[in-house]
């Protein structure tokens, strides 16, 4: 009786993992869209950008970014640089006469969301018109000097929220501090997010998991959204997302639009940033859960919601067998207590479900390893080591996701210790070109037509 129940719980729960596989079948598409060469655009319109840096006690790294601001190949006269800091004797200030940046000070402010909504507040006041976009940047980031140039080109797509291509500034620094296995592993998720996700959604107009810098929103969507809305999470960056499905905002992911971001060398403090991550998607998961089923009526819509919606598998999948392994290993002990024999077999369908999870990720970190080895400059041994050390790293997402869900803590927002390394940012190469015209249609919307 007791090996049939345990035969029947294993079955169902291998039945339970297809199901979950086939559904998440859409999405693993994505994981190899990265192979197909994206086309280039070129847009004749040169546009006026307001780049938006929230700096709040930055100024340990953010000269680095201003550095490579003033780098730009993009015209001077057609951007600005606008930098938010909170209290009026911050150091920042005075380096942001580098880039003649203008200052503005939130005092109020408790998140970034609050920094950019004072920001985008001031500007729409005093000249609504003077930008036609607005593009956000953390004040950690570098830009590579076509960065400007690129994201210009990539609103010649008509689309109104554009992203472009995160790579991690660790794997490129010589300084072994700045390459440990914390950063190494936490770098992969921009891979997973641009290059096995975005890139996939851009090419089949999907809305995008939007990441809060490198981000640029056209102003016809400020000016409707009248400032920076999205506060009530710790993400503001996945408000922006499920919001934009709700809108119908369109999305885009640029992959010639290249940047460098700073990663932890801290396993403590990566797990930080994890943990307020994964609590601002539960939160804005929750709170657009009725606004996303709302707008989900046409076969579009319908697959947006899917696309916003795509972590859940993974949540449902990861939590089956962590679910199945733990009554099995509490299986096992009470057998092994009552000195019945059939405690090895419970013992191992505990670590068949633990297993699972690890060569799923095991086979994510391959993928990732294949699309981003380009701008991995890494040795091979330390790419072999993180090949079998990230799965277990991204298990670790597991007591994390768990508090997200199921308790109130970790909603604070905590600062996150910044480390000055330097680096040489590398030359970005241009695979292919294509000329994008931008012609206006009967309604006086510009439309594109590529010319290869």
């Amino acid at each position: 009786m007791i090996n049939t129940l345990l035969d029947l719980s294993f079955y169902a729960f291998l039945a339970l993992c297809v199901l979950l596989i086939i559904y998440y079948i859409p999405r693993l598409r994505g994981w190899f869209a990265s192979f197909k060469t994206q086309k280039r655009l070129y847009n004749n319109k040169k546009n006026n950008i307001a780049i938006l840096i929230p700096a709040r006690d930055e100024s340990k790294v953010i000269g680095q970014l201003l550095a490579s601001i003033n780098n730009q190949t993009y015209p001077k006269k057609h951007f600005g640089v606008h930098i938010i800091v909170k209290e009026h004797d911050d150091p920042t200030i005075e380096l942001a006469k580098q880039v003649n940046g203008v200052i503005h000070i939130a005092p109020n402010q408790t998140c970034k969301g609050d920094a950019l909504d004072v920001c985008l507040k001031e500007l729409l006041a005093h000249n609504p018109d003077k930008y036609d976009a607005y593009l956000i940047i953390d004040a950690d980031c570098m830009l590579t000097d076509t960065f400007l140039e690129e994201m210009n080109n990539a609103l010649a797509s008509g689309k109104q929220v554009i992203q472009g291509k995160k790579i991690v500034k660790n794997y490129h620094i010589k300084d072994k501090k700045a390459n440990s296995l914390a950063s190494s592993c936490n770098g992969l998720i921009w891979t997973i997010i641009d290059d096995m996700g975005n890139r996939y959604k851009a090419d089949n107009n999907i809305t995008q998991m939007t990441i809060g810098t490198g981000l640029m929103l056209r102003s016809d969507v400020i000016k409707m959204l009248g400032g920076w809305p999205y506060k009530k999470t710790l993400t503001e960056d996945i408000e922006l997302m499920f919001d934009c499905m709700v809108k119908k905002i369109s999305t885009y992911y640029y992959s010639y639009a290249v940047f460098y971001m700073e990663e932890s060398t801290s396993l403590k403090v990566t797990n930080k940033r994890r943990t307020r991550w994964l609590t601002g998607v539960v939160d804005s998961k929750r709170l657009y859960k009725k606004q996303v089923k709302l707008a989900a009526k046409t076969k579009e819509d319908k697959r947006n919601k899917y696309y916003v919606l795509a972590l859940w598998p993974v949540f449902y999948f990861i939590g089956a067998c962590v679910i199945f392994s733990g009554s099995q290993f509490l299986s096992a002990i009470l057998l092994f207590v009552f000195k019945n024999d059939l405690w090895m077999k419970s013992f191992l369908y505990a670590a068949i479900g633990i297993g699972i999870i690890y060569f799923s990720f095991f086979l994510l970190t391959l993928m990732c390893l294949i699309v981003e080895r380009k701008n991995m400059p890494i040795s091979i041994f330390k790419k072999i080591i993180l090949l079998f050390v990230h799965p277990i790293f991204y298990m670790g997402y597991i007591p994390i996701i768990s508090k997200a869900l199921f308790t109130k803590k970790n909603r604070g927002w905590e600062v996150i210790d910044r480390i000055d390394f330097k680096m040489q940012i590398p030359q970005t190469k241009i695979d292919e070109e294509i000329t994008v015209e931008r012609i206006p249609d009967e309604e006086g919307e510009f439309v594109c037509q590529l010319q290869d």
